[in-house]
């Protein structure tokens, strides 16, 4: 029986790997906020609220949700670090899985350093392959990370990634699980691609425009040794993209944070993404949501809180 496998950015979630964090959100405090890139301190039993209002949310779409610590139990080391670890929550950051094994992140922020390997612990025990790892000096989170159809992998040069980083995706991955690689540069402030762009389907997209005009994106081909430089939207247009635009207000506010459950039926997204929803629904995928006012406090939502390892 296969355990892992993530071809698409769309398909069926089968099971997802996720942290419910508990007493290292107390980390977060008015002199570590910029370590952990918290925007307060949280009340913690306001967060977790939110968040097992999106775990039973995830569980009620029929997706096996596969909590950190529970696979790390029996780890004493593993277990003491988490409890020092307030990022540990946003497991996508920390390895992005395809069909052949996953490769563990290089987090950009001194606080994040080292988590990717508790995460590579977990998968490892869950039967997933390790195929390698980001390092230093690269750098590059798993928000920085998609895949566009099912042969394209995108990584954005952000905030958060270098392309000593997105170089060492690359050579692991392209002519393996993708037949191309897209190198997505994105102006300053932005600190992964998931905050703009999200795709929903085989030919559908929600994202922010204005961030992809400003520079050209390199697209390798497994086999060439050169690139071809090519805007982001005409890349999308030439693969027949539908794409739901976003306002300014909708990205501050993390509202293209959704994650597919059912393809090209069912999402998880946040409340407050009703427009994107109704929009969504012209094509026949309907968006549930939770509230996340205290969860957004920590910068993330429920594609960031999610690593899937198995799509159906």
């Amino acid at each position: 029986m296969i355990e892992f496998g993530v071809a698409t950015a769309y398909g069926t979630m089968k099971r997802v790997l996720m942290h419910r964090p508990g007493e290292e959100l107390q980390k977060v405090t008015d002199d570590t906020l910029e370590e952990f890139h918290f925007q307060r301190p949280v009340k913690k039993e306001k967060f977790l609220a939110d968040y097992n209002g999106m775990l039973e949310l995830f569980q009620s779409h029929g997706v096996e949700t596969v909590l950190l610590t529970d696979v790390l139990k029996s780890d004493d080391d593993a277990m003491s670090y988490i409890r020092h670890r307030p990022n540990m929550t946003y497991t996508r950051d920390l390895a992005s899985v395809f069909n052949s094994g996953a490769v563990l992140m290089g987090p950009h922020l001194k606080g994040r350093w080292g988590d990717q390997w508790i995460v590579g612990r977990a998968l490892e025990r869950l039967g997933v392959p390790i195929l390698g790892s980001i390092d230093q000096p690269g750098f590059l989170e798993g928000g920085g990370v998609t895949l566009i159809g099912d042969d394209i992998a995108a990584a954005s040069l952000c905030d958060r990634a270098n392309e000593a980083g997105t170089r060492a995706l690359r050579e692991l991955i392209m002519g393996k699980d993708v037949k191309y690689f897209l190198e997505v540069p994105l102006p300053h402030g932005n600190v992964h691609i998931d905050g703009l762009f999200m795709v929903l389907d085989e030919k559908l997209c929600v994202i922010y425009e204005p961030m992809f005009d400003v520079f050209p994106c390199r697209l390798y081909e497994d086999g060439n040794s050169s690139f071809r430089n090519v805007m982001f939207r005409e890349l999308l247009d030439e693969r027949g993209f539908d794409c739901i635009a976003t306002n300014h207000q909708e990205r501050e506010m993390g509202l293209l944070n959704i994650v597919v459950t059912k393809r090209s039926e069912r999402a998880i997204g946040f409340a407050g993404a009703a427009r994107i929803g109704e929009e969504m629904a012209k094509y026949g995928i309907g968006l549930e949501s939770f509230s996340a006012d205290e969860m957004w406090q920590g910068n993330g939502g429920a594609h960031c809180m999610t690593c899937p390892f198995l799509l159906g």
